[in-house]
């Protein structure tokens, strides 16, 4: 793949309008057994050192459904689990119940009741996005990847209780819904969801084909919603364990010229989790400033599933073992 990425979006600050009501439901598979849907919502909240990731998904034309959950409070894991195989759900994605998680539509597009019940784990949120979700494709270079896909930043009130104690939660961050035909993941990529309020927040995905690098992402202060510019910068910095990000110094620039920076570190334990098609992602959450403001959200990393050949310079053969996915 050659030649820049760019967001299938108008190029005005509004992004164009909304997905359609009609999008908050499962979309018509075509015949592919990769067809997939999918919704996700990832938050955290900074103040009691709480993180969360649910994401419900489902290969229709497999006839399976999948789950993703990871929760966390303080240094304690209180849910990490990776289901597949399971029963496909009679409901939509954004209405659905697996492996004891589930969300419920309250308002289509923006409110979202979430719930989990493991264990000594009991979780009772309701999502709600601060605007309407932004209509999100790449092209890269002619290659369409995720095409069908929205998403919004906001945030997850309500309760926590784990063994005995009840904690009120309030944490910001970032909702995905995603339907089509995957076949493939871009090799690397980072993704930053970071939430002072809903009079400012970003969202921020630096990607990698190996050759080419873009970002895509947005920023929302002042009234004034800008796209980032391919010159911000996460400036990643990680654990000891060398694949879970710690904190980032980012420098983000939106297309109204504003530049935003913006410290970040995680806190908690982290999670690596199969993306699928080889790529795996690592996510912690994390607490970010800004001009004196804090914040909260997620960091996340992807490494290169394997060193594209064209990233290397010595002159190898392409299926040199040197090269090749450890085990292929």
């Amino acid at each position: 793949m050659t030649g820049p990425l760019q967001l299938e979006q108008v190029a005005s600050a509004d992004f164009g309008p909304p997905p359609s009501l009609s999008d908050n439901a499962n979309h018509p598979p075509v015949a592919d057994t990769w067809w997939q849907e999918s919704a996700l919502f990832t938050f955290a909240d900074a103040e009691v050192g709480f993180g969360c990731w649910l994401r419900f998904g489902a290969h229709y034309n497999r006839g399976a459904a999948n789950l993703y959950t990871w929760t966390t409070l303080g240094d304690d894991v209180l849910d990490r689990r990776m289901l597949i195989d399971q029963p496909l759900p009679p409901g939509d994605m954004t209405e659905c119940a697996i492996g004891g998680a589930s969300v419920a539509t309250i308002e289509p597009l923006m409110r979202y009741a979430l719930a989990l019940d493991i264990e000594d784990c009991v979780l009772r949120l309701e999502w709600r996005n601060f605007r309407h979700p932004l209509t999100m494709s790449f092209n890269a270079g002619g290659a369409t990847l995720a095409k069908g896909h929205y998403n919004a930043m906001g945030e997850a009130t309500g309760t926590l209780r784990w063994k005995g104690r009840e904690i009120a939660i309030r944490a910001g961050g970032f909702s995905d819904h995603s339907w089509g035909v995957r076949r493939q993941h871009l090799p690397a990529s980072r993704s930053f969801f970071c939430v002072f309020g809903d009079d400012f927040y970003a969202m921020a995905i630096p990607i990698s084909t190996g050759s080419t690098r873009a970002v895509v992402g947005y920023v929302f202060a002042d009234g004034k919603l800008g796209r980032l510019e391919s010159e911000s910068a996460l400036g990643y910095h990680f654990r000891e364990d060398w694949v879970s990000p710690a904190g980032c110094d980012a420098r983000l620039v939106d297309e109204h010229g504003r530049v935003f920076a913006i410290t970040g570190e995680t806190f908690g334990p982290s999670s690596t989790w199969p993306m699928g098609h080889g790529k795996f992602v690592t996510h912690a959450p994390a607490r970010f400033q800004c001009d004196g403001r804090d914040g909260q959200g997620i960091l996340e990393s992807a490494q290169f599933a394997a060193i594209p050949p064209a990233a290397i310079s010595l002159g190898l053969p392409h299926d040199s073992w040197w090269l090749s996915n450890i085990g292929d």
